[in-house]
């Protein structure tokens, strides 16, 4: 057996043979060295490197995916940046190279990403022309969805993202309308169609049983809706020395505004009371609720166990 060379000498000659493999165009040679690497340490840099080493190799949906375990740094990163673009554009993860354009991450001049927005375009004409079948395939059974078990559904959600944006958003609008799909699929979708700037007046179908008109483009983010933020930050406060029932009770929360939306202003009209009601029923804290209005209590508690009932149809 050949001598071990303890790390970290082991890390830094390894990523010193990948780069010099990589100056060399020897892409199996790169992969291998840097791969090694990466496992001792995922650093950023590392993942840059295998993650270009890839690219070049054409194994692209692996670079795509070790780009993801990443997506902050890249999305932070003037320099890395374009590279993570690269790797959606070349697994045709069209929605999500769509929604960067849009959102302009890391400090990017304008001209960067209407470079990106019409090689998006131009991809998106390509992949027509290529992959019909699979694109109707898709649009199929995005139109199929509500058949399907909720984690069937989340992954065909999933898998949404490769079909260029006009397919996309002829598939999406008829599911906003779709009552039989769970309704954190419809927020989603509607979130989806609000990142993509989408200008058009559409119909939506909310938990009171009825088609609201939505404009896309108009709306708020999920968890940014006013009341919800003042009934966040509100129970942030109150927990502040219980990090642990803290962290509980806002993923509760936010996981409930993905129910409401878009219309959780209409919902949480009293924050003060959301709160209370919250603590009592999420923490081990004793909770005085007769200090406020009973009726508007029990609205909020009936809204609780509205909520409950959706997230049992998840399991």
């Amino acid at each position: 057996m050949g001598q071990q060379i303890p790390f970290p000498q082991n890390f830094a000659q390894l990523v010193r043979l990948g780069k010099m493999a990589s100056e060399q165009r020897k892409w199996p040679q790169a992969i291998a060295h840097l791969r090694a690497a990466y496992q001792y340490k995922q650093t950023f840099d590392v993942n840059i490197l295998l993650v270009t080493a890839l690219l070049a190799d054409q194994q692209y949906q692996q670079a795509a995916a070790l780009a993801q375990e990443k997506v902050t740094d890249y999305l932070s990163s003037a320099t890395a940046c374009p590279l993570y673009v690269k790797t959606l554009l070349t697994t045709h993860q069209f929605i999500a190279v769509r929604k960067l354009c849009i959102a302009r991450p890391a400090g990017l001049k304008t001209s960067f990403w209407h470079q990106q927005a019409l090689a998006v375009q131009q991809a998106e004409v390509a992949y027509r022309t290529a992959a019909p079948t699979q694109i109707a395939k898709l649009k199929k059974a995005l139109y199929q969805l509500s058949a399907r078990h909720f984690y069937d559904q989340l992954a065909l959600t999933k898998q949404a993202q490769f079909l260029p944006q006009t397919e996309f958003i002829d598939a999406v609008t008829h599911l906003l309308t779709d009552p039989y799909i769970h309704p954190l699929i419809r927020a989603h979708f509607l979130n989806e169609l609000r990142q993509l700037k989408v200008a058009a007046t559409l119909n939506f179908f909310w938990l009171d049983g009825k088609k609201h008109t939505v404009k896309p483009s108009a709306l708020t983010a999920i968890t940014t809706a006013p009341q919800f933020l003042q009934l966040y930050q509100q129970i942030n406060q109150q927990l502040l020395s219980d990090p642990i029932a803290k962290q509980n009770v806002l993923k509760e929360l936010t996981l409930h505004a993905a129910y409401l939306y878009p219309f959780a202003d209409k919902v949480i009209v009293r924050p003060q009371i959301w709160t209370a009601v919250y603590l009592a029923a999420y923490t081990n804290r004793q909770v005085d609720l007769t200090v406020f209005d009973s009726t508007q209590v029990q609205q909020i508690q009936n809204w609780q166990q509205r909520f409950e009932q959706l997230t049992q149809k998840l399991e």
